[in-house]
């Protein structure tokens, strides 16, 4: 059986799709020029831009989870207050790739669409 995402990252307080205004656990690769995981990448400096604007500094810094090129960065309510956010995470580590990624964000989430019609019908 499959676990659902926030059993393996408990961490993560919202549901798909991104929330607009609300806490969001980004969990995302750094690759090398060979397409390699890259761990210990160093200095890491997140940028978060909303709905087209300047990038600026994120709140939080980005961290490795464990050792395995995979990363996490917790965005603040301000910082997802967009209807489109894009985050660039840099490193210093030679041959490493910035990664890039674009969050589209909703008012509602799906999770606010289960059970009833009621529940549907509160949406619109």
């Amino acid at each position: 059986m499959t676990r659902p995402f926030w059993s393996v990252f408990p961490e993560a307080r919202t549901l798909f799709p991104a929330k607009k205004n609300a806490e969001f656990l980004l969990v995302f690769p750094i690759y090398d020029a060979d397409g390699d995981l890259v761990s210990g990448a160093a200095d890491l400096d997140s940028e978060v831009s909303k709905d087209g604007g300047s990038f600026v500094d994120c709140t939080n810094d980005a961290i490795e989870i464990g050792s395995s090129g995979i990363y996490k960065l917790t965005l603040t309510p301000d910082e997802m207050n967009a209807d489109v956010v894009a985050v660039l995470t840099k490193t210093t580590t030679a041959d490493a790739k910035t990664t890039p990624t674009i969050i589209y964000t909703s008012a509602f989430q799906v999770e606010a669409m289960r059970g009833t019609d009621d529940a549907i019908t509160s949406l619109v």
